[in-house]
């Protein structure tokens, strides 16, 4: 009966030590920083976004023109989803010029960085 009870404890210690991780990856809140300047790497080489206008996980847009660098938070280290829609003289989006890049916060690299023209040249159209 002891043996048995020693077993039990240690299960639920184990299950308890589990959901504590996972609430804790979950919940915390990671930055990375947005950067729309030239990307040069893998063979590729493309120029900055003249302006784009960026959402992740359906956030709030945040416009960024050529050469434009800011600090963003996005919640959690799941899959996050990026929206960049580019946009005409008067900052208004383009019809059918839109796509959709998905990333984790360990697929930017060590210091999290999204290259905008890089998202842009990768992603998905939107429908």
């Amino acid at each position: 009966m002891n043996v048995r009870r020693i077993i039990v404890n240690a299960a639920i210690i184990l299950v308890l030590a589990g959901i504590a991780y996972f609430c804790y990856d979950h919940g915390k809140a990671y930055d990375f920083i947005v950067d729309n300047t030239a990307y040069k790497a893998e063979g590729q080489e493309l120029g900055a976004l003249e302006a784009v206008q960026l959402r992740v996980d359906k956030g709030e847009g945040k416009i960024f023109y050529a050469d434009d660098r800011d600090q963003t938070v996005a919640i959690g280290s799941g899959k996050h989803t990026a929206r960049i829609d580019m946009l005409d003289l008067d900052d208004k989006p383009i019809e059918g010029q839109s796509k959709v890049y998905t990333f984790t916060i360990k697929s930017l690299g060590e210091v999290p960085i999204l290259n905008l023209p890089f998202a842009y040249k990768n992603g998905t159209p939107v429908k």
